[in-house]
């Protein structure tokens, strides 16, 4: 893996390829569950078949309202082989702004847990709404809740033998059941490089959170210019994910980063520094690649610093670490600095946003002075202000141009045009 080529392709064939090359290996994994590529190709098809059985058409929205976990992984690829366009939410988002969100984007199917279906009792019922329900869900008590049975029970008897729809349960579906067995018709794995695949709301942080529309070549082109050209991702890497997957950076570089390349990830539930610092620092240890924002890293500074006389300087104490890769925010003056002082890991920030994708990607083995984020990716172009020539005026608002570009704001052509 490593030109441009290789993965700006349809997600369909990079699965395939994949499941060929790296059949056995595992690509994703949390808590309570692991999935190989074979196993994810496979999966990911059934799914997807199982969604137009659901009545999912080409082009219709599907919202995924899950935790960190692989089936989380696998309900936005198999949307993407159904041909459909993948919705990413936040679990931890109030009643009133599911409510707005599922209604914006108009989605048609649902794939929540169970843990969210006993929470939110509106969700089974809503009109014109199918669900999906994985098990378990609530993290905090080991990732099986005890509300399981809820839909569990009173699916009893209820069939799911492959040949159709698995057991549905008033309106609600078993996502195993669906993963597991044969559907009907195949996926339909013809979403084309610059077809829409995702919805993504932005955080809302000026205005209410608008839903940014993009394409697979949106997404891996600067998987390939950046995160493969000039960070070095690979399928000999291993990635730490402590961040909420419904977010656009845990789109580019773990779910679509990770399977772009054919490496692996380990998904962790939340963020906490006792989390992190226990897995990077177990024997068999081996991630490559640290994913987070500057208030993780913050937080692990702190840890690392105030244990620093105990372990001799060891830093993170993860030998085979690379890299800390950070976005969402600027970290601050002297922050990486005082970072790999103390840690002992490259601090690799870069830029991006929702609308535009990363934009900028630093190389581990560069210097870069305080305060950047790496440099621009090939094919990229940005502006700093603007004046009425057009010029860069080195100060004001950045103006991007590329591939990672959205396709447009969903329902508001007025902002797309602005």
């Amino acid at each position: 893996m490593g030109t441009h080529a290789d993965i700006v392709k349809p997600l369909p064939e990079l699965l395939g390829q994949h499941a060929r090359l790296f059949g056995d290996k595992v690509c994703f994994e949390d808590r309570l569950t692991q999935v190989t590529y074979r196993e994810l190709e496979r999966r990911t098809a059934r799914l997807a078949g199982h969604l137009a059985g659901l009545g999912v058409e080409r082009g219709d929205r599907v919202a995924v309202l899950l935790g960190n976990r692989v089936e989380t992984v696998e309900s936005l690829l198999a949307v993407t082989r159904a041909s459909a366009v993948g919705v990413p939410l936040d679990p931890g988002v109030s009643e009133q702004e599911l409510t707005r969100l599922l209604d914006d984007s108009g989605a048609r199917v649902l794939v929540t847990d169970v843990a969210c279906l006993t929470r939110r009792r509106t969700l089974a019922s809503r009109p014109g709404l199918t669900v999906v329900a994985a098990e378990g869900g609530d993290e905090d008590a080991g990732g099986k809740s005890p509300s399981c049975a809820v839909v569990a029970e009173s699916a009893d008897g209820a069939g799911g033998t492959g040949g159709g729809p698995a057991a549905v349960v008033g309106g609600v579906s078993r996502y195993e059941e669906l993963a597991a067995t044969e559907p009907r018709t195949p996926a339909r794995d013809d979403l084309a490089l610059d077809d829409v695949a995702w919805l993504l709301y932005t955080s809302g942080s000026s205005g209410e959170p608008k839903g940014v529309l993009s394409t697979q070549r949106n997404r891996l082109a600067p998987i390939a210019t950046g995160l493969v050209g000039i960070l070095g991702l690979s399928e000999q890497d291993r990635v730490l994910r402590p961040l909420p997957l419904h977010h656009a950076m845990s789109q580019v570089v773990c779910l679509l980063g990770v399977t772009a390349v054919g490496a692996s990830a380990m998904l962790l539930p939340r963020f906490s520094v006792a989390e992190v610092l226990g897995e990077l620092r177990r024997a068999d240890a081996s991630f490559t690649l640290l994913g987070g924002v500057p208030t993780t890293y913050s937080a692990l500074l702190d840890a690392v610093r105030g244990e620093e006389s105990g372990r001799d300087g060891g830093g993170l104490g993860a030998p085979a670490l690379r890299g800390c890769v950070s976005a969402g925010a600027a970290a601050g003056p002297g922050f990486r600095e005082s970072f790999e002082a103390i840690c002992r890991v490259p601090y690799l920030e870069h830029y991006g946003s929702t609308e535009a994708g990363p934009v900028t990607m630093p190389a581990p083995d560069e210097a870069t002075a305080s305060g950047a984020c790496g440099r621009v990716l090939p094919d990229v172009r940005v502006r700093v202000g603007g004046g009425p020539d057009g010029r860069d005026t080195g100060e004001g608002e950045l103006w991007v141009n590329g591939p990672g570009i959205m396709a447009g704001y969903h329902n508001r052509p007025e902002a797309t045009a602005q």
